[in-house]
């Protein structure tokens, strides 16, 4: 194998959720949901699948960010002060309705995320780590030791597909809430399908017999 150019790895491997996971995470906003997670946690749930919204963004949402007519989620996000408009898609919004309608606690709080216990505060960005995890064992997966159960894996997944999917960089980039589309370079690490397509053919390369051999 000395013929092979030695390309030092630059960046870690961005971790990603597999088909079979990203399915059973599906069976958390269906009507079969688990009893196990609530009403607060399974519209928490939806926003980190589907909008690619940082634990931040998601933790700080009020009821003025949701647009009910005009079907839209608008923020002003926590960590680059830059506006984002999002789509209020049906599985969102009414995962959010029925918190609302149904669990939230009364208060004259405006954020639409509160913690059960009293005073009623909002909840921390921080809190949001262990509703993913609880995310995870309603959807009955990431349970072996060593796998990754933080939000952050739902914002990878949600980048790693986008990019894979082919959408422009800089509608990528507006999505993803980035400044800069050169901040998506290290989610093409997880892209398989279009890595394979870069793959170097090393058949004009002269390897001995046997070194393939298992």
């Amino acid at each position: 194998m000395a013929y092979l150019p030695c390309i030092r790895p630059r960046r870690k491997t961005i971790p990603y959720l597999q088909p079979e996971e990203n399915e059973s995470l599906h069976t958390v906003f269906s009507d079969g949901c688990p009893d196990s997670l609530s009403l607060r946690n399974k519209a928490i749930a939806a926003l980190l699948f589907f909008t690619e919204l940082r634990p931040c963004d998601i933790a700080s949402l009020t009821m003025d960010a949701i647009d009910w007519e005009a079907d839209e989620i608008r923020i002003v996000q926590n960590k680059t002060d830059v506006p984002l408009v999002l789509p209020l898609t049906a599985v969102i919004g009414n995962a959010i309705y029925d918190y609302i309608r149904s669990e939230r606690p009364e208060s004259g709080d405006s954020h639409i995320f509160l913690g059960v216990n009293r005073p009623h505060d909002p909840i921390s960005p921080g809190a949001l780590w262990h509703i993913a995890s609880k995310i995870y064992d309603a959807a009955g997966i990431r349970r072996e030791d060593g796998d990754r159960r933080g939000t952050h894996l739902f914002r990878y997944n949600a980048a790693t597909t986008i990019v894979g999917n082919g959408i422009p960089r800089p509608v990528a980039s507006v999505v993803l809430g980035h400044e800069d589309p050169s901040s998506l370079d290290h989610y093409t690490s997880a892209d398989i399908r279009h890595l394979r397509e870069c793959a170097l053919s090393i058949e004009k390369f002269p390897v001995r017999e046997g070194v393939f051999d298992l």
